[in-house]
């Protein structure tokens, strides 16, 4: 598949745009793509950066200021790991310069309309997250309960 032309690219972003605005998000463009958020300033953003007919949807989790407060990372690092291990449908990216990131990789050919439940699944995930991730700053690496709870799951339990 080629890549598209700035003219495909702008349209898609243009597509992006009137999508969330449509579902109560405030846009605006930013160098490669667009800031997308919610009403609320205290609400974090969302940047939608097409890529050679993919869209990256990602949002900030921990800023490096956040990441720098904490002794070690590696309570972090595992807790990620096992985040990760459970298929929440996200990735995570990590940068010392611009912190850690949750990411949504949409392929070549995704539909535009159903990006708004992407910025809601990704919501969701860091709101069952930050605690847990906040806790692994101080040094915890949280147990299967504490994720079952995060994501208000009940322990299977053996048939009798």
């Amino acid at each position: 598949m080629a890549d598209p032309t700035p003219d495909q690219e702008a349209a898609l972003l243009a597509d992006l745009a009137a999508t969330c605005r449509e579902h109560g998000y405030v846009v605006e463009a930013i160098d490669r793509g667009l800031e997308v958020s919610g009403e609320d300033e205290d609400e974090g953003a969302f940047y939608l950066l097409p890529d050679h007919g993919w869209l990256q949807v990602r949002c900030l989790v921990l800023a490096p200021e956040d990441l720098d407060e904490a002794r070690d990372l590696t309570a972090l690092f595992e807790t990620l790991a096992r985040a990760q291990f459970r298929l929440i449908g996200s990735r995570f990216g990590y940068d010392a310069e611009t912190g850690l990131w949750l990411v949504e990789d949409l392929y070549p050919g995704f539909e535009v309309a159903r990006v708004p439940a992407v910025l809601e699944q990704l919501t969701f995930v860091w709101d069952a997250l930050e605690d847990l991730f906040l806790a692994a700053l101080e040094g915890t690496v949280p147990g299967e309960d504490a994720f079952d709870a995060a994501f208000d799951l009940e322990a299977a339990t053996p048939p009798n």
